[in-house]
């Protein structure tokens, strides 16, 4: 019997240079008063939280700002934003920045009208309804966050990032402007591009792979291994900058559909526990995991070679390889040996790491001593 392929994606995407320039006419459609989340500082000191609030205002549209977000989104700031979002009447919810503003914005957008708190969600209560209409304005190639319906959220009592996920999700209008990623620092572009790179290799991997997200996933190794090294060279490279954000996005696009694999379970609680930027954690467990799938997908892993080397004699070790020469290449260390984890945390680790979804779309049956010994691997570099 045939198989029936299910493919989700936003309302609408824009992409390509000048698109946040769209925010304010797809926020008027949705509603007149707009709840803006952003960060502390990053967008307002580049000039882009001014700038969409004056798009939105021309629209027509009331702004009420909420730029509070921290680095990893914690239950206490979504709380409070929802309640700004109820307090005043806002009927949409922009969000604007990297993964942790827009997955902020998300989030907010579904505790505005849903009971209780984010933490019932992050702790299995079931999503029943949709949230306000969103719009996502992404200032990274990375997280690809404007895409997909999860939000990953900070559980500050067990000290653990969970991801939590709904079709109702998705935002309403997606907005990937690489314009807004000339500002990266090569710090960032390296982080964020690494995210965006595991996103794709793990979606092209996972069990719950589709014709089209291969497609889409394999479309993004090559460019994001074709053009990081560039953007972290120069990051006014426009031509770098705008497959950067392609790959980001198209990487995005896979993953929502497929899932993820074993490196996005391992890397929440790391990055939990021990302040390990997500992108950065994503990228230096990545040859890990991959060598740990090998038996599992050895010919899938030589197309993802191919894809990094442009050679067709390149096989599943090659992929490997290629991964662990653009990290020393980006200045980035393969593995966590550099972190100071005890020998008697690595069992909490593994254990945790298991709680993720993404777990159980990786293509390699994983036990609770299976994650151990990848992350002792890891942990010798």
């Amino acid at each position: 019997m045939s198989t029936v392929d299910e493919f989700r994606l936003p309302g609408v995407i824009h992409f390509g240079w000048a698109a946040v320039e769209r925010t304010g006419e797809e926020a008027a459609r949705l509603g007149g008063r707009a709840l803006l989340v952003t960060g502390r500082s990053a967008m307002k000191r580049t000039g882009w939280t001014d700038r969409v609030q004056s798009l939105l205002s021309a629209a027509g549209v009331e702004v009420v700002l909420f730029n509070e977000v921290e680095s990893d989104p914690s239950v206490t700031t979504v709380d409070r934003a929802a309640g700004v979002a109820r307090d005043e009447s806002c009927e949409l919810v922009v969000g604007l920045g990297g993964g942790s503003a827009m997955d902020a914005a998300r989030a907010v957008a579904a505790m505005a009208v849903l009971e209780g708190s984010i933490l019932d969600y992050v702790r299995g209560r079931a999503i029943d309804r949709p949230g306000l209409p969103l719009i996502n304005v992404a200032s990274t190639a990375g997280t690809a966050s404007e895409i997909t319906p999860v939000a990953v959220i900070l559980d500050e009592e067990r000290e653990l990032k969970v991801g939590v996920k709904s079709p109702y999700w998705f935002a309403q209008a997606a907005i990937t402007d690489p314009e807004l990623t000339l500002a990266m620092s090569p710090e960032l572009t390296a982080a964020t591009g690494l995210d965006a790179l595991t996103h794709a290799i793990e979606s092209y991997l996972s069990t719950r792979a589709t014709a089209p997200s291969e497609a889409l996933a394999l479309r993004a190794v090559e460019l994001i291994g074709g053009s990081l090294r560039a953007a972290f060279a120069d990051g006014t490279d426009r031509r770098a900058r705008e497959r950067m954000a392609l790959g980001s996005m198209l990487a995005g696009m896979a993953f929502a559909n497929s899932g993820l694999g074993l490196v996005h379970g391992l890397v929440h609680p790391i990055g939990a526990r021990f302040g390990l930027a997500h992108g950065l954690g994503c990228g230096r467990l990545l040859p890990h995991v991959m060598r740990y799938n090998q038996p599992a997908v050895e010919d899938k892993l030589a197309a993802v070679g191919r894809a990094l080397t442009d050679r067709e004699s390149a096989g599943a070790d090659d992929a490997v390889a290629a991964v662990e020469a653009l990290l020393a290449d980006l200045q980035v260390p393969s593995g966590i040996a550099d972190i100071d984890i005890g020998d008697e945390q690595m069992p909490g680790l593994a254990k945790d790491g298991l709680l993720a979804g993404a777990v159980k779309t990786n293509p390699r049956a994983v036990a609770e001593e299976d994650a151990r010994r990848v992350l002792e691997e890891a942990r010798k570099g």
